[in-house]
């Protein structure tokens, strides 16, 4: 069993939890660089709550959140170092950027931070109502959801400052890709950058992931899953043929290729790897 996968921003390292029947979860990192994915197991025990986030190489990021506290550690294959650990909000890793140095990773909590090897920078404060792991839309911009005011949100975390997506209400979320899920009074269910999205793509549909030109959907029909590539700029909705299978919770884009969990009985815990070249799946 494999859970919790998150992608590096560039797609190209994924991290999961990987678990044998009735053993304790353990964390692992999944090299795409090469002709082959190559997977690398890490030290350290977790539990199904750990939130991990891929860094270059040999090393994840773990979060730990338990009764009050919370443990922000880097891990390789050999070793888990703490980086910052204390008591205060539920804290949350946010993902990468994309930006070189340091690790890159934001993390939420109080106020926003990124990870550093002595432990959290503090960027900005997080705009009022804000709360939630967050959605990285661009180098420096934040995506976060205000369940009790107006939102999302946009948060600068250069300077600081903020502002309303196009379209916000209370109780609307903002979603993978930088799509907005409204509230469930308010139809159509997505939007971007203000105006309805999707209208005609039937099926229950999960935003998974994006870069600066793509979103990849998780398109649920039955008993089995689709995977959709939105480009917002034009509307095009591309469904590529994958393997019959249940797609996970995260996607990422490598440059032409997108990368997803996938599950079937006989390829538990794999990811596909969807491009011009066709698909790949690496188990």
């Amino acid at each position: 069993m494999r859970v919790s996968w998150r992608f590096s921003a560039d797609g190209r390292y994924a991290a999961c939890l990987a678990a044998d029947r009735g053993e304790v979860f353990r964390p692992e990192v999944w090299d795409f660089t090469g002709p082959g994915a190559v997977v690398r197991p890490l030290a350290s025990a977790c539990d199904a709550g750990t939130q991990i986030s891929p860094l270059g190489g040999e090393r994840a990021l773990l979060c730990r959140n338990d009764d009050g506290r919370h443990r922000i550690s880097l891990v390789t294959s050999s070793t888990e170092t703490t980086l910052t650990a204390g008591r205060g909000p539920r804290v949350h890793l946010a993902g990468g950027t994309g930006e070189t140095g340091d690790t890159g990773d934001l993390v939420t909590g109080d106020a926003v931070y990124r990870v550093t090897g002595d432990g959290l920078r503090r960027l900005a404060d997080l705009p009022p109502g804000a709360s939630g792991p967050g959605v990285v839309l661009a180098p420096r911009l934040l995506g976060l959801t205000r369940p009790g005011a107006p939102g999302p949100v946009v948060l600068d975390l250069a300077d600081g400052s903020w502002e309303l997506m196009p379209g916000a209400v209370t109780g609307a979320r903002v979603l993978a890709g930088g799509l907005v899920g409204m509230p469930p009074d308010q139809a159509p269910e997505l939007r971007w950058r203000g105006r309805p999205v999707l209208p005609g793509l039937a099926g229950q549909v999960t935003a998974l992931g994006g870069d600066d030109r793509r979103i990849a959907l998780r398109v649920e029909r039955g008993p089995r899953s689709r995977l959709a590539i939105y480009t917002p700029s034009t509307g095009e909705v591309v469904e590529p043929a994958i393997p019959h299978g249940t797609l996970g919770g995260a996607a990422a884009f490598d440059g032409e290729v997108v990368r997803v969990p996938f599950s079937s009985p006989g390829a538990p815990g794999s990811v596909l790897s969807v491009g011009p070249g066709g698909v790949r799946l690496d188990r």
